[in-house]
């Protein structure tokens, strides 16, 4: 009786790990970016760090990138495929 009681109690937890996604973590996370460009065409996004480096990476969905202009102050979200994933504008004025 105990080995069915086992392998069914298995069995469960088998199928709630394939219900249940799994939410990775950013790879990277940039709290305050400045947009240096933004081609919604090719879903792209150019911008420069606080250490002067810049990057163009591209978004992970054109809806990202929705109502950013070049001069915005954004914290981004960075997957492991090098992709855009979160944008949130920051308050120019905001320390």
């Amino acid at each position: 009786m105990k080995p069915f009681i086992l392998i069914g109690s298995l069995l469960c937890m088998l199928a709630v790990s394939l219900v249940v996604p799994i939410e990775s973590p950013a790879a990277l996370t940039y709290t305050r970016v400045k947009v240096e460009a933004v081609d919604a065409a090719s879903q792209s996004l150019t911008f420069k760090t606080a250490e002067g480096e810049v990057w163009t990476l591209a978004a992970l969905s054109a809806d990202l990138l929705s109502g950013l202009h070049k001069g915005d102050t954004c914290s981004l979200e960075i997957d492991l495929d090098n992709r855009v994933t979160k944008i949130i504008k920051i308050d120019s004025t905001s320390p």
